[in-house]
């Protein structure tokens, strides 16, 4: 029986050895040529996530609580990756309350006022301009590296950014065509709902450089400082339900067993876009976005039947062509001084 159990007990270690060996061959595939596998996961999630949600998510459904239901998802995923590569306790170590305020805290803020200039921009825009203005957040976020991290945009980089607010324009057209409407909004309306979307953007934009300076500077885990930003982020939900009172209908009485797929699938995007600005930047993230908005319009087409429109054909050459110029032309280094 004690060569039995001396066996067992030798066995674990390998399996968990073999484990974690596994988890470093599937991250090393996934981080390789700047993080290619992670930007190619987050733009098909992105792309498929409108579909998932609707076709999963009952009409009514509480907002915060499928917000609620993606941080904790995310939260768990992160843990169970630092457990399953064997470094929850090496990431956990030296934690404290005060860097975890200081990291995760200052971005957190960025994005909900962030995203309450992109409400009052909804209501006071239409979905045109909303979107037209909406694409600028890649301008803001290259500004914003640059300022923060220092890594600059070459000429033809810069073209390629262009190439790519084009692009989210016209799929924007594309998706707001039957909806050109201009009545009911006045010039008040347009001043302050442009200035929102405006800050909201460049909020996005300083928030995605925070987080990549907190990452690849810092040295932060990302697995880590993405399960710390969604707890920041469970507890300002919970917040505001605990503000807002009771209601007669309960956070999760319409979930379904299906409503998981699409709150699953939500929060461990998220922690792949930790991990893209770790290895990729926040400035390429906006490439896999917009790949996904393409990806997003063609699988419509493709379930509804519809035939795709002239702007999306338009749109996905353009894509491709700023995502060649953009990694093939980068900043030349500065010539060193002999």
């Amino acid at each position: 029986p004690q060569n039995k159990g001396g066996g067992s007990r030798q066995v674990l270690p390998g399996i968990r050895s073999g484990q974690q060996e596994a988890m470093s061959a599937i991250g090393a595939i996934l981080s390789a040529h700047s993080g290619f596998g992670y930007l190619a996961i987050h733009a098909c999630q992105f792309g498929a996530q409108p579909m998932l949600s609707k076709s999963f998510i009952a009409q009514g459904t509480p907002t915060a609580s499928l917000v609620l239901g993606a941080e904790v998802a995310k939260v768990i995923g992160c843990m169970g990756l630092l457990k399953a590569e064997g470094r929850f306790e090496e990431a956990l170590k030296d934690w404290c309350f005060r860097d975890f305020l200081i990291t995760a805290g200052i971005p957190s803020l960025t994005y909900l006022v962030q995203n309450l200039c992109v409400q009052v921009a909804y209501q006071k825009l239409d979905g045109i301009v909303f979107n037209i203005l909406n694409q600028t957040k890649m301008l803001f976020t290259a500004f914003f590296v640059f300022c923060i991290i220092g890594r600059r945009q070459s000429v033809i980089q810069c073209v390629a950014l262009l190439m790519l607010c084009t692009a989210g324009v016209l799929v924007s057209f594309s998706e707001n065509s039957r909806a050109l409407q201009t009545n009911g909004f006045s010039s008040s309306n347009l001043a302050i709902g442009t200035l929102c979307i405006l800050v909201g953007s460049a909020l996005s934009g300083l928030g995605g450089a925070i987080t990549e300076w907190t990452l690849q500077r810092k040295r932060r885990d990302s697995y880590l400082f993405s399960s710390e930003m969604a707890v920041i982020g469970c507890v300002i939900i919970i917040v505001g339900q605990l503000m807002n009172g009771p209601s007669s209908e309960g956070l999760f009485d319409r979930w379904t067993p299906a409503t998981f797929i699409p709150i699953i699938t939500q929060g461990w995007g998220g922690i792949v876009v930790g991990l893209i600005a770790k290895t990729s930047g926040s400035v390429k993230k906006g490439f896999a976005v917009m790949v996904g908005l393409v990806f997003s319009c063609v699988l419509k087409c493709i379930v509804s039947g519809e035939s795709l429109s002239a702007s999306i054909g338009i749109s996905v050459p353009l894509v491709a062509a700023s995502i060649y110029l953009h990694a093939c032309y980068p900043p030349k280094a500065p010539a060193k001084k002999a």
